[in-house]
């Protein structure tokens, strides 16, 4: 059984003539462009603690909650994660993420929402609620590409 002990949070955007080539340097921006992302659903093991480096060799499994979004000309977008650490660090925490095209200010507001209500249903009192969050707007031509993730190892 494999659990994580560390985590991150991230966001970043980037821009291409290509959509994949805009997610890959918005996956980059974040800081985690060099690794092999898992998605995983939206939990955070007990004791998993925040670190600011990622201490893994390019091109190992990192495991992410994320939410990402692709625009282009005219359009905007956003994406938001959020994650609540339990009081008890004994307690697993969750993770929460989201992407929207409109309701750009309500983002963050929603994720934080969500690990609220998702905690509450747990029974565990909220230690902090960390979140990030990235905003885009494409003015030209190019796709631009967005994403948030919570990421662990």
């Amino acid at each position: 059984m494999y659990l994580p002990k560390h985590y991150k949070i991230v966001s970043g955007s980037g821009k291409s003539k290509f959509p994949l080539v805009a997610f890959d340097k918005a996956l980059l921006d974040a800081g985690i462009g060099n690794f092999n992302l898992v998605k995983v659903s939206s939990i955070l093991p007990a004791h998993c603690m925040y670190s600011e480096e990622i201490t893994l060799t390019p091109g190992s499994i990192l495991y992410a909650a994320y939410a990402s979004v692709t625009i282009t000309k005219g359009e905007s977008g956003q994406t938001a994660v959020a994650v609540a650490i339990s009081e008890n660090s004994d307690e697993n925490g969750v993770i929460f993420e989201t992407s929207s095209k409109e309701n750009l200010e309500n983002c963050e507001l929603l994720v934080e929402n969500m690990c609220t209500e998702a905690m509450e249903e747990r029974n565990r009192k909220i230690k902090i609620i960390e979140k990030s969050s990235q905003k885009i707007l494409a003015e030209n031509d190019m796709f631009l590409s967005a994403i948030s993730a919570v990421v662990m190892w």
